[in-house]
Protein backbone atom coordinates (compact mmCIF):
# COMPACT_ATOMS: atom_id res chain seq x y z
CA UNK A 1 0.00 0.00 0.00
CA UNK A 2 1.24 3.50 -0.86
CA UNK A 3 2.48 5.99 1.67
CA UNK A 4 0.17 8.79 0.46
CA UNK A 5 -3.58 8.75 -0.09
CA UNK A 6 -4.66 10.16 -3.44
CA UNK A 7 -6.43 13.52 -3.08
CA UNK A 8 -5.30 14.02 0.52
CA UNK A 9 -2.57 16.51 1.40
CA UNK A 10 0.63 15.16 2.88
CA UNK A 11 0.82 18.36 4.94
CA UNK A 12 -2.70 19.42 5.97
CA UNK A 13 -1.29 22.29 8.08
CA UNK A 14 0.62 23.68 5.09
CA UNK A 15 -0.14 26.70 2.96
CA UNK A 16 -3.83 26.83 2.01
CA UNK A 17 -4.69 26.02 -1.61
CA UNK A 18 -4.86 29.13 -3.77
CA UNK A 19 -2.85 31.33 -1.41
CA UNK A 20 0.12 33.21 -2.83
CA UNK A 21 3.73 32.41 -2.11
CA UNK A 22 5.87 35.26 -0.67
CA UNK A 23 7.33 36.22 -4.06
CA UNK A 24 3.88 36.45 -5.66
CA UNK A 25 2.64 38.61 -2.77
CA UNK A 26 5.54 41.03 -3.31
CA UNK A 27 4.86 41.16 -7.07
CA UNK A 28 1.18 41.94 -6.44
CA UNK A 29 2.09 44.60 -3.86
CA UNK A 30 4.33 46.55 -6.27
CA UNK A 31 2.40 45.87 -9.50
CA UNK A 32 0.38 49.09 -9.28
CA UNK A 33 3.51 51.16 -8.57
CA UNK A 34 5.72 49.50 -11.16
CA UNK A 35 5.37 52.21 -13.87
CA UNK A 36 6.43 54.90 -11.37
CA UNK A 37 9.31 52.75 -10.08
CA UNK A 38 10.60 52.19 -13.62
CA UNK A 39 10.19 55.88 -14.48
CA UNK A 40 12.16 56.84 -11.37
CA UNK A 41 14.93 54.37 -12.23
CA UNK A 42 15.03 55.70 -15.79
CA UNK A 43 15.19 59.33 -14.63
CA UNK A 44 17.99 58.56 -12.17
CA UNK A 45 19.91 56.61 -14.82
CA UNK A 46 19.60 59.53 -17.25
CA UNK A 47 20.98 61.85 -14.55
CA UNK A 48 24.08 59.65 -14.22
CA UNK A 49 23.13 57.21 -11.46
CA UNK A 50 25.19 54.20 -12.52
CA UNK A 51 23.47 51.78 -10.16
CA UNK A 52 20.01 52.67 -11.56
CA UNK A 53 21.34 52.30 -15.09
CA UNK A 54 22.86 48.95 -14.20
CA UNK A 55 19.58 47.66 -12.75
CA UNK A 56 17.63 48.76 -15.82
CA UNK A 57 20.12 47.39 -18.31
CA UNK A 58 20.62 44.08 -16.53
CA UNK A 59 16.86 43.46 -16.42
CA UNK A 60 15.90 44.77 -19.85
CA UNK A 61 18.73 43.82 -22.20
CA UNK A 62 20.32 40.42 -22.71
CA UNK A 63 24.03 40.26 -21.90
CA UNK A 64 26.34 40.83 -24.84
CA UNK A 65 28.17 37.84 -26.23
CA UNK A 66 31.53 38.04 -27.95
CA UNK A 67 31.28 37.97 -31.73
CA UNK A 68 34.19 37.18 -33.99
CA UNK A 69 34.70 36.67 -37.69
CA UNK A 70 34.97 32.99 -38.47
CA UNK A 71 38.28 31.73 -39.86
CA UNK A 72 38.53 29.70 -43.05
CA UNK A 73 37.60 26.19 -42.01
CA UNK A 74 37.33 23.62 -44.78
CA UNK A 75 33.76 22.41 -45.14
CA UNK A 76 33.54 20.59 -48.45
CA UNK A 77 35.88 17.73 -49.19
CA UNK A 78 37.54 17.73 -45.78
CA UNK A 79 37.11 14.91 -43.31
CA UNK A 80 36.17 15.52 -39.69
CA UNK A 81 39.78 15.23 -38.53
CA UNK A 82 40.93 17.96 -40.92
CA UNK A 83 38.09 20.21 -39.79
CA UNK A 84 38.97 19.63 -36.13
CA UNK A 85 42.63 20.45 -36.82
CA UNK A 86 41.61 23.67 -38.62
CA UNK A 87 39.40 24.71 -35.70
CA UNK A 88 42.15 23.97 -33.16
CA UNK A 89 44.72 25.87 -35.22
CA UNK A 90 42.40 28.87 -35.57
CA UNK A 91 41.78 28.89 -31.83
CA UNK A 92 45.45 28.55 -30.94
CA UNK A 93 46.42 31.35 -33.33
CA UNK A 94 43.81 33.68 -31.87
CA UNK A 95 41.64 33.82 -35.01
CA UNK A 96 38.80 32.06 -33.21
CA UNK A 97 37.62 32.54 -29.63
CA UNK A 98 38.03 29.43 -27.46
CA UNK A 99 34.27 29.40 -26.73
CA UNK A 100 33.49 29.44 -30.47
CA UNK A 101 36.06 26.69 -31.06
CA UNK A 102 34.45 24.59 -28.34
CA UNK A 103 31.02 25.05 -29.95
CA UNK A 104 32.36 24.07 -33.37
CA UNK A 105 34.09 21.03 -31.91
CA UNK A 106 30.78 20.04 -30.34
CA UNK A 107 29.12 20.23 -33.74
CA UNK A 108 31.90 18.09 -35.22
CA UNK A 109 31.48 15.54 -32.44
CA UNK A 110 27.75 15.34 -33.17
CA UNK A 111 28.54 14.89 -36.88
CA UNK A 112 31.00 12.14 -36.04
CA UNK A 113 28.40 10.32 -33.92
CA UNK A 114 25.78 10.58 -36.66
CA UNK A 115 28.27 9.32 -39.24
CA UNK A 116 29.32 6.47 -36.95
CA UNK A 117 25.71 5.43 -36.38
CA UNK A 118 25.11 5.42 -40.14
CA UNK A 119 28.17 3.28 -40.75
CA UNK A 120 27.22 0.84 -37.99
CA UNK A 121 23.70 0.60 -39.37
CA UNK A 122 25.04 -0.25 -42.85
CA UNK A 123 27.41 -2.86 -41.43
CA UNK A 124 24.62 -4.42 -39.38
CA UNK A 125 22.37 -4.62 -42.44
CA UNK A 126 25.14 -6.37 -44.40
CA UNK A 127 25.69 -8.85 -41.57
CA UNK A 128 21.96 -9.57 -41.29
CA UNK A 129 21.70 -10.07 -45.06
CA UNK A 130 24.68 -12.40 -45.05
CA UNK A 131 23.18 -14.41 -42.16
CA UNK A 132 19.83 -14.67 -43.97
CA UNK A 133 21.53 -15.86 -47.15
CA UNK A 134 23.64 -18.33 -45.17
CA UNK A 135 20.49 -19.61 -43.41
CA UNK A 136 18.70 -20.14 -46.74
CA UNK A 137 21.73 -21.88 -48.22
CA UNK A 138 21.96 -24.36 -45.34
CA UNK A 139 18.29 -25.42 -45.66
Amino acid sequence: MGKFVKGQSGNPAGRPKGSLNPQARIRHAIAADLPRILATLRDRALKGDVQSASVLLSRCLPPLKPVSEGPDIPLAGADLGERAEAIAAASLSGELAPSAAAELMGVLMAQARISEIGELSERLEKIETALRLEGKASK
